[in-house]
């Protein structure tokens, strides 16, 4: 996602690390390793001195699949709810205006 949104913006990154775990991300940026995208639900607690976030107006949609007919499954609308419930407010106005 991060190489095409750069490239989309006219470039391409030279990435030197890659890392799949974002508070590993984030310390990488807070020593100085570069910069990353990292998704709002990445940034789980206080990211520390040296890194700074800013909101990017770009979004990712994330798709529930299931087998077909089998949406009204209790669990498959437990799993759903669960999910749905579990995106912090200002995530879901965000996906509601767009």
């Amino acid at each position: 996602m991060t190489v095409r949104a750069c490239r989309a913006a006219g470039f391409t990154p030279r990435v030197r690390h890659q890392v799949d775990e974002f508070a590993t991300v984030l310390a990488l940026v807070a020593v100085g390793q570069g910069v990353a995208v990292v998704p709002q639900l990445g940034v789980t607690g206080p990211t520390g001195p040296g890194v700074s976030l800013v909101r990017l107006h770009m979004e990712r949609r994330t798709k529930i699949a299931f087998r077909s007919g089998a949406g009204a499954h209790p669990a498959v609308a437990a799993f759903t709810a669960a999910l749905r419930a579990a995106v912090p407010p200002d995530l879901a106005a965000a996906r509601a205006e767009s």
